[in-house]
């Protein structure tokens, strides 16, 4: 029969020979506890930084927008000066083509203002999810870096991946149903134009 006292003590790793100085749990912990808060600074500045992001999208959407709307009034001007030098048949195709040309406009303009509408909340509905996941982690973090108790780690591992499975699949869902309801009214808006 091998002796299994002997063969536990070749699989522990050996602290005699180890140069480096120990560390007390204190200090680990004090030294964890930083790094989770470096990590929470850090993202904090990431989360700003990307709803900088997101703004500056958004004003550069409406730039543009606002230049479409100028080049269709010029556009519109130019189309009334030449025709308003021919004959009447001529003002009644303008009258037509500026008809059918605003109801383009609009309905462009339309769908271009739901669509950016519908990003804007799916972005907005992400960014939240991504953020409250990143801090329930960093949460998580400091929880952990503060306990000692093998146990308690455990417990606290546990807990925090049935609480974090639990938002994952609401997000999901929130997100499903928002992307379905934005379907629906665009469906809805395209059958009534």
């Amino acid at each position: 029969m091998p002796d299994l006292n002997r063969f536990r003590r070749e699989q522990e790793p050996s602290v005699n020979n180890d140069n480096l100085p120990a560390k007390s749990d204190a200090m680990r912990r004090e030294m964890a506890e930083g790094a989770v808060a470096k990590a929470r600074e850090v993202y904090e500045r990431y989360a700003h930084s990307g709803e900088q992001a997101l703004n500056a999208f958004e004003a550069s959407m409406a730039q543009a927008f606002e230049g479409w709307r100028q080049v269709m009034g010029a556009t519109r001007e130019a189309a009334t000066q030449v025709t308003d030098s021919n004959v009447a048949g001529a003002r009644k195709a303008r009258e037509q083509w500026e008809a059918a040309g605003a109801r383009l406009y609009n309905a462009a303009e339309d769908n271009a203002s739901q669509m950016l509408a519908a990003m804007r909340e799916i972005g907005h509905r992400m960014l939240i999810a991504s953020d409250t996941n990143v801090r329930a982690s960093l949460d998580f973090a400091e929880k952990l870096a503060a306990t000692s108790d093998p146990r308690e780690m455990l417990q606290l591992q546990v807990t925090f991946l049935q609480d974090q499975s639990r938002r994952i699949t609401d997000q999901v869902v929130d997100l499903h149903q928002t992307t379905s309801r934005l379907a629906r009214e665009a469906a809805i808006s395209a059958e009534t134009r």
